[in-house]
């Protein structure tokens, strides 16, 4: 689900500094463009002008098919009432391409309306199902669908002989081969350190080598973030490696807020398609507190005077003296828009004001600073009013404590629900652990819903397989712009409780008829396609509340985790 760039309304946006020989390229920490593919010329780094899109909330300062030879069926096509012709842009693919860029997919013949399910099946039977689609009003669907946003592991593509399958909600199905070929790692990659604290990264940089490549050619990476989010590098930089097929490339944060946890390097070269990935961790700096002050003008405000300038004044205390800080804004339901980083004065005060676009949501709104030389931080609230048409909406779960049996029982599950919600907006919820993995679920890495006329989101959610005890985060996001939803609801699961010791009858004991056959488990795919998630501790770094880690910008993409075969 790709969404709009908020925009930012400061001169100084970046929180990512990423520096070469040819200077530095500034990554905005919002959005997520597409990895980085030689034969794009799309830019890397958004500018401000980029970033400015209708619905976005602003600063009053500046300041701050194919026949296949030798090959052989995997699996039929779904059964259906009708046949529709499927046509792929490409017949043959790198494990690499299919992961990070994908294949257009194209059918005709289609009902014109009807929800279409696009899925992929390997030589091993591994299946995947991307978010369905509407056929457009002359019944064809043409996407792009590529397996990193469906496979929870995201590991590299089988390869061999798949099978792209199109089926829809009136009946009608098709399907088309594609192969998948190897992708070669010729590339050694590493980072210098392999960890780094928050605080530290402000400070110094992550250096990273890479050897294996051919003299004098161009260079690609793709950067994942702990929280999904990803960027390309290397498409306008003219990033290239040395004489001796060497590069090496400075990474370094301009704030104390680096995200914790693993951050992914995922490299590629231009000329002969080299590969190689590696990651580095992050760790948490000190100990963050809510020791400053933010206050709204008013604890609340009318969509009308929200609209027009000056919007929502808010004034900031308890800064150091000239401080930087970066200023989040989040909505009632749950989407932040990042506002970009301003200065305080000389004693450690600031104002400003905020302005929205048209049509946002009702409801409580949050406005959060966070020092970018210590970290600390402080928010606000203030209720926006008179807009019934966009109500808040109200988003939970069916109960915030389940058994990993009964998440693993179709009969049984957790449901999302909701009410009020905004009609025909999709959704994609996925579960994670708190390394923020995804984790397998029944329809797939996520799943999904459309909100019908009533405004009400029912949507089951069952794991693949049965999964560890532990803390969780069901995150629910949809929609689009400032009016988006981007929930994040804990859930707790529990073991299986222990099962009771047999005893044997008596004479005198009877045994009781059987009146329900016994549950079968569920199978457990193979270790090396999803592995458990292993234990890790929780993402933040404090006790405390913290509205930065807690409201971090949408991701819109899944993180690689290191691409293997």
């Amino acid at each position: 689900m790709k969404k709009p760039w908020i925009t930012v309304g400061a001169a100084l946006a970046a929180v990512v500094l990423i520096g070469s020989v040819a200077g530095t390229v500034a990554v905005a920490q919002s959005g997520a463009p597409a990895p980085a593919d030689p034969d794009s010329n799309a830019a890397v780094a958004a500018s401000v002008a980029d970033l400015d899109r209708a619905g976005s909330f602003s600063l009053a300062e500046t300041e701050a098919t194919a026949a296949i030879d030798d090959s052989r069926v995997v699996a039929v096509a779904p059964e259906a009432d009708t046949r529709v012709p499927v046509t792929l842009d490409v017949s043959s693919i790198e494990q690499y391409w299919l992961w990070a860029s994908g294949v257009g997919v194209t059918a005709h013949g289609l009902t014109p309306g009807a929800e279409v399910e696009i899925g992929i099946v390997f030589a091993s039977g591994a299946t995947f199902h991307w978010a369905p689609v509407t056929a457009d009003a002359d019944g064809n669907v043409d996407t792009r669908v590529r397996t990193l946003d469906v496979d929870p592991e995201n590991t590299r593509p089988e390869t061999g002989l798949a099978q792209i399958t199109v089926s829809s909600s009136a009946g009608e199905a098709g399907s088309a081969l594609l192969r998948v070929t190897s992708t070669s790692d010729a590339l050694t990659v590493s980072s210098d350190p392999t960890t780094i604290s928050q605080d530290a990264f402000l400070d110094a940089p992550v250096t990273i080598h890479v050897s294996g490549l051919t003299p004098m050619t161009k260079v690609f990476f793709n950067l994942g973030m702990p929280d999904s989010t990803m960027y390309a590098v290397g498409e306008n930089e003219g990033l290239h490696s040395d004489e001796k097929g060497d590069f090496s490339y400075a990474l370094q944060m301009n704030s104390v807020n680096a995200q914790v946890g693993t951050w992914t390097l995922s490299f590629m070269s231009a000329d002969q398609g080299q590969s190689g990935s590696a990651t580095f961790e992050v760790t948490a700096g000190a100990p963050r507190v809510a020791d400053k002050k933010v206050t709204p003008a008013s604890p609340e405000i009318s969509l009308a005077d929200f609209v027009a300038e000056p919007g929502m004044r808010f004034s900031l205390e308890g800064f150091l003296p000239f401080d930087t800080y970066e200023l989040l804004l989040t909505t009632s339901r749950g989407y932040t828009a990042s506002l970009g980083i301003s200065r305080t004065n000389g004693e450690g005060r600031h104002s400003n004001a905020i302005t929205s676009p048209d049509g946002i949501p009702e409801g409580v709104y949050t406005v959060s600073a966070r020092s970018t030389t210590t970290g600390d931080y402080a928010s606000g609230t203030f209720r926006v009013t008179g807009n019934p048409t966009a109500p808040a909406s109200e988003i939970s779960l069916s109960t915030s404590t389940v058994t990993a049996d009964a998440l693993a029982d179709p009969s049984a599950g957790v449901v999302v629900r909701g009410q009020d919600i905004t009609p025909g907006t999709s959704f994609r919820v996925s579960l994670r652990n708190t390394a923020w993995e995804r984790q397998p679920l029944l329809v797939g890495a996520d799943a999904y819903a459309t909100v019908g006329e009533d405004g009400v989101l029912s949507l089951p959610l069952v794991t693949l397989q049965t999964i560890s005890a532990g803390s969780y985060t069901v995150w629910i996001e949809g929609g689009g712009g400032a009016a988006a939803y981007n929930v994040h609801l804990p859930l707790e699961v529990t073991a299986a409780p222990a099962a009771a010791p047999e005893t044997s009858p008596t004479p005198e004991a009877r045994l009781a008829p059987v009146e329900r056959a016994p549950a079968v488990p569920q199978p457990s795919p193979d270790a090396s396609q999803t592995p458990a998630p292993a234990p890790s501790p929780s993402t933040s770094p404090t006790p405390t509340p913290d509205p930065f880690e807690e409201d971090a910008p949408t991701p819109a993409l899944p993180v690689p985790t290191l691409p293997t075969r």
